[in-house]
């Protein structure tokens, strides 16, 4: 029991670092950063912004069954709750869930363009992310069919709208989404020259076979930095 305490407080922690890192990085408050429970029955979320009220823990983590009902938790429901009930449902090996709203990422969807491996630190993007219409999540229907477009991917566009990537863990999956923006601002940085090209096939089979790392290494320079009391950077995801 104990040690099962122990995980969820470590949850929390990381859900609570996630948002920071999310807002220092990427600049949006109004994402969310989940993980599933231990107990395999429900999910924790963080909402990103501190919220207006201040009667409110701005530390406070949200607990929800996989019908939407919150467990436990002081802040509103999120109009978007959907989106992490039906892809938990559906994806029994997703972990962590994030919806943000980068700026760049989601301007490239406005455009009808993906995002794809252009880079090493991207290779996990292939021939392009799925995309999706970009309708709010606020019903089970819209989040089927967007958990549905998602499929086995690990990140799906939504047009106009934001992005949502799923991963094996809270860490990897705020580094996969500081990643997507990454990725976005170097293809439309590449296209000013030419035509930016998809990672070759042998170089992102490489690295599915050696598993890359950079992931970890992010979130470790971003948890050394706040642990330091360094201030943000609003790197977008470029750190070495």
């Amino acid at each position: 029991m104990a040690q099962t305490v122990d995980k969820v407080q470590e949850l929390q922690e990381q859900c609570g670092l996630g948002a920071r890192f999310i807002w220092q990085e990427l600049r949006d408050l109004y994402g969310h950063v989940s993980c599933r429970l231990p107990s395999g029955d429900g999910f924790l979320l963080k909402f990103v912004r501190v919220g207006s009220d201040p009667t409110l823990d701005p530390r406070d983590i949200q607990v929800y069954d996989y019908q939407g009902k919150r467990v436990s938790g002081q802040d509103r429901d999120p109009t978007e709750l959907p989106i992490y009930t039906e892809i938990f449902r559906r994806r029994p090996d997703v972990q962590s869930i994030i919806h943000a709203h980068p700026h760049v990422a989601t301007a490239l969807s406005s455009t009808g363009k993906t995002i794809f491996a252009i880079s090493h630190q991207s290779v996990d993007f292939g021939d392009g992310i799925p995309t999706f219409r970009g309708d709010m999540i606020d019903s089970v229907e819209i989040g089927a069919a967007l958990a549905e477009t998602l499929g086995n991917e690990s990140a799906v566009l939504m047009k106009g709208h934001g992005i949502v990537v799923v991963g094996q863990s809270v860490p990897a999956t705020v580094a996969r989404a500081i990643y997507v923006e990454q990725a976005a601002k170097q293809q439309i940085w590449a296209s000013v020259v030419g035509t930016p090209e998809v990672m070759p096939k042998e170089l992102r089979d490489y690295h599915s076979r050696v598993g890359w790392s950079g992931a970890s290494f992010l979130w470790h320079q971003l948890a050394w930095e706040a642990k330091e009391g360094l201030n943000g950077h609003g790197s977008g995801g470029m750190l070495p």
